[in-house]
């Protein structure tokens, strides 16, 4: 067995941390009325540059909530993101919040702490946005979760599942 037979891939996310994660977008729908996106492609490789905004553009939300969104997006495959913020949230939100989100996604992702660095960014873009667009009443709540449907994609379908060390749960 050569070197790369020995190396298991560990799975992006498991399916505990995509649980927290999608409790920390729900728990940040709580706050503001801006709607927080998570795309996390494990899927073929692409860029983050030009994916996220291609997928900010696809995601279905009406045009009044749309300028104050933003959208986190992950390549698994590289273990790259971007963020992409709506027209009035890039307008308002201070250059360095948008620097420090990034550098701390890097930071985490650096040292191999994936979830933790998404869970950090939600929690970094749920902040500024209750700040810039708090709920306007108690009970006013989004009626779908704010992740993308249909963007947790499985890996490349031409890795085995042993290569992979077992299919990643989640949705499709």
């Amino acid at each position: 067995m050569g070197l790369l037979g020995a190396i298991r891939w560990r799975r992006f996310l498991t399916e505990a941390e995509r649980d927290q994660i999608a409790a920390a977008l729900a728990e940040a729908g709580r706050h503001t009325r801006a709607r927080i996106g998570l795309a996390i492609e494990e899927g073929p490789s692409r860029d983050p540059q030009a994916r996220a905004p291609a997928l900010f553009h696809e995601w279905e939300l009406p045009e009044g909530e749309r300028a104050t969104a933003v959208l986190v997006y992950v390549c698994a495959v590289t273990r790259r993101f971007a963020l992409v913020g709506g027209e009035e949230v890039r307008r308002v939100a201070p250059p360095n919040f948008w620097e420090l989100v990034d550098h701390d996604l890097h930071h985490h992702f650096d040292e191999g702490r994936y979830c933790d660095g998404i869970f950090k960014a939600i929690a970094q873009v749920a902040l500024e946005l209750e700040r810039l667009f708090p709920r306007a009443a108690e009970n006013e709540t989004h009626e779908r979760p704010a992740t993308l449907d249909g963007r947790m994609e499985d890996v490349d379908p031409q890795m085995s599942e042993d290569e992979l060390g077992g299919r990643p749960e989640g949705r499709r």
